[in-house]
């Protein structure tokens, strides 16, 4: 995100489909599927066919949640995924994945990305950086958010109105969800490192990519997911 309010620049979105695709081409079954459960260790849980799956779970459900408003006025939602299974909450078949009875392999998964970068390139071009600045949403946080809304200059931050909640400006959440994406590439980098595999792309370190835990500085988890208190 620029510091300068008068840029009004906003992601690159298509470039994570790029930097994505680079990185997983060729890669065999067994070296998609790597990953290790250790407690000390968060960022090898996921394996890079789910991180894969991770990014694109989050380009469809997040613009499905935060912009369908604007994507969709008359309400005629598209639903490549049955949004039901998706969304979090008690129906929601797989921890922030897509269906992985349904989409497990990796041109699959790339394909559901592709749609969500596209919503996602409507939505910054066809809506002013003013109207993006201007809408805003709280939501309940967790400490994981309340550390890395801090590589943000501007558009996020506590809710003073409402304790444990964050307050976004939808200029902000559009550039959340590109460096969540970036990190989770990222990831795979990481895991590929961690296989003797060689890497593709030079990723920029902006975002929560600064935040040493999500670079690679240090093998040390990040904070929690956890909730934070509202009392």
């Amino acid at each position: 995100m620029p510091e300068d309010t008068a840029s009004g620049a906003m992601p690159p979105y298509r470039r994570l489909l790029d930097w994505l695709e680079a990185e997983v081409a060729g890669l065999t079954t067994e070296q998609l599927d790597h990953h290790d459960t250790s407690p000390e260790h968060e960022w090898l849980w996921w394996s890079i066919r789910r991180q894969v799956s991770h990014i694109a779970w989050d380009a469809l459900v997040f613009t499905h949640r935060r912009c369908a408003h604007l994507l969709w006025p008359d309400g005629d939602e598209p639903e490549p995924v049955v949004w039901r299974h998706h969304h979090l909450g008690p129906e929601m078949k797989y921890d922030r994945r897509l269906d992985e009875d349904l989409y497990w392999e990796v041109p699959d998964l790339v394909e559901k990305l592709a749609i969500g970068i596209g919503w996602l390139e409507r939505v910054v071009t066809e809506r002013s950086i003013e109207e993006l600045r201007a809408e805003t949403t709280s939501i309940r946080g967790t400490y994981f958010w309340r550390y890395v809304i801090t590589t943000l200059p501007r558009g996020a931050g506590p809710d003073p109105t409402k304790p444990g909640f964050i307050s976004y400006t939808l200029e902000a959440s559009l550039w959340m969800v590109f460096y969540e994406q970036l990190t989770h590439i990222r990831t795979i980098q990481r895991l590929k490192t961690h296989q003797g595999l060689g890497l593709v792309s030079e990723l920029p370190r902006v975002g929560y990519l600064r935040l040493p835990e999500y670079w690679g500085d240090t093998d040390a988890n990040g904070p929690s997911m956890e909730r934070l208190p509202t009392g």
